[in-house]
């Protein structure tokens, strides 16, 4: 053999295995990552398990009841599985009432992994696995024994996802898309990061061209639309430094009033609120906020031709609370719709 051959088939040897390491490098990672996604979640033996919020004879009025005795035990939770307490477990404990709440299309293994006691402070980490979904959310209830000194704590509690699902949690759902130019105009309109996309009508095909009346309707070759849809992955880090505390039944009303002052007309106050009524009435209260125009344009920046007068852009993100807190209320202020307007409204879950 020659010796520019062997040169060749050395070279060529090498490269084979690199891409053999790499190849098995890569298997390597995801048969550890999948090892660990299917690892069981341990609760830590100072939880109970009582059950669903169903199987309750009495629903607990406060967010973190402390038992002392069982007669007050047995009282409110009469319907425990397994009576799972008796007299002699609060002989040198009290218990306090964890309830954890999960969405049933999206979690499982909702599980108490670990808790931290400093005074009157218990922060308790609840682990899940997540799915991609959204339901309105249940209601699982734990108890976590505690000393007996401990009344009237001021409970926190953190959730974790331990796996990876390919999609995430965190979706702005339903965002609409409205546009009202002042004569007939054909439009561009592109979402800036189209990876985030999860679902889109009509199907967004390196963006959208539409023709767009002043009446508000959009049409192309095949369709007429009333607006432009997508759904996708939310990176947002919400916090609730601002909002509001909304009962179930104030929502109607909170909504038609924030949604007004947002900039939004009628109609679109009343599409959003048929779609996201149902989802947040299901709630004793929920926390609501409503995000920023920055935020939501380096989140999800909207790229339209020709430039809109008037940019609208409405992201409601919300939690479930049993009860209700104090917290600052958000300032909102009112857009002016002048020329051409676009408007988009969407919503979020945030855990």
């Amino acid at each position: 053999m020659k010796k520019k051959d062997v040169k060749k088939n050395n070279k060529k040897g090498i490269i084979i295995g690199i891409v053999v390491l790499l190849v098995v490098i890569i298997l390597g990672v995801i048969i550890f990552t999948r090892k660990n996604d299917n690892q069981p979640l341990v609760m830590n033996d100072d939880f109970v398990y009582l059950g669903e919020y169903s199987r309750f004879s009495e629903i607990p009025e406060d967010e973190y009841l402390v038992f002392s005795n069982y007669s007050e035990f047995s009282e409110k939770i009469s319907d425990a599985e397994n009576n799972v307490l008796n007299e002699e477990d609060f002989a040198s404990n009290n218990y306090v009432l964890i309830p954890i709440t999960y969405d049933s299309c999206s979690e499982y293994d909702i599980t108490p992994t670990e808790y931290e006691i400093n005074g009157n402070n218990i922060i308790v980490t609840i682990k899940y696995r997540a799915e991609c979904g959204l339901c309105a959310p249940g209601t699982l209830y734990y108890l976590l024994r505690v000393d007996k000194n401990i009344t009237n704590p001021n409970v926190k509690i953190e959730y974790k996802r331990v796996n990876k699902p390919h999609c995430d949690p965190n979706v702005s759902y339903k965002p609409i898309i409205y546009m009202y130019p002042k004569d007939v105009t054909p439009v561009s309109v592109k979402l800036g990061y189209p990876h985030k996309l999860t679902t889109t009508y009509p199907k967004y095909n390196d963006g959208w061209n539409v023709v767009a009346y002043p009446n508000g309707d959009l049409k192309d070759e095949k369709n007429t639309y009333y607006g432009l849809y997508w759904e996708g992955l939310n990176e947002i880090n919400t916090t609730f430094e601002d909002g509001f505390v909304v009962s179930s039944e104030d929502t109607i009303s909170f909504l038609e009033e924030k949604l007004s002052i947002l900039g939004l007309n009628e109609r679109e106050r009343n599409e959003f609120i048929i779609y996201w009524l149902p989802i947040l009435e299901k709630n004793k209260y929920n926390l609501i906020r409503f995000e920023t125009l920055d935020i939501i344009n380096k989140e999800m920046p909207l790229d339209i031709t020709p430039k809109p007068d008037t940019l609208i852009r409405v992201l409601m993100e919300y939690k479930s609370i049993n009860k209700e807190i104090e917290i600052k209320e958000q300032k909102l202020s009112t857009p002016e719709r002048n020329g051409f307007t676009v408007v988009e409204w969407g919503g979020t879950l945030i855990k």
